[in-house]
């Protein structure tokens, strides 16, 4: 649990200096188109990655951190133990439907082979942003499962 703790720790590191990027290239962008009428060529391909670097390096944080939206208004009324079964039950199912998910993206960036227009980027490296970004976020899902069955044992 440890190292999944601090890899998902660098990870949102990592998306926090890329919405720091992408700020400053929307705003000098904006403020050249309007001030200037120079704006920053491509920083609309650019903004789009960037939040790809945003998201999915972030998702094994926002696992690990318990920080996904969660209903507890039925679950409230239920026994920690009852609570603990349904939570492991529910990341079961969203932890079959994440790995299709990144198995999915893994099959599709082998097939990707396409640069963008104006900065001539390549996709594929981004897909591998998104590959990983998934495949750490099932492995925390996997420990918070452990975890939760370990605390229903000892209950």
């Amino acid at each position: 649990m440890k190292i999944i703790d601090t890899l998902s720790r660098w990870m949102a590191y990592v998306s926090a200096v890329a919405i720091i990027v992408l700020m400053l290239v929307v705003t000098v962008s904006v403020c050249g188109r309007y001030f200037f009428n120079n704006p920053i060529l491509g920083s609309a391909e650019l903004a789009k990655f960037l939040m790809i670097i945003v998201v999915f390096p972030a998702l094994a944080w926002a696992a690990i951190e318990r920080k996904h939206v969660k209903v507890d208004i039925v679950m409230e009324r239920f026994s920690p133990r009852v609570q603990i079964i349904v939570d492991c039950i529910t990341m079961l199912a969203a932890l079959g439907m994440y790995t299709v998910i990144t198995w999915q993206s893994v099959l599709e960036s082998a097939e990707v082979h396409d640069i963008t227009g104006m900065l001539r980027l390549p996709h594929q490296p981004f897909y591998w942003v998104m590959i990983v970004g998934w495949a750490v976020f099932c492995l925390s899902i996997v420990a918070l499962v452990i975890q939760n069955i370990t605390k229903a044992v000892k209950r």
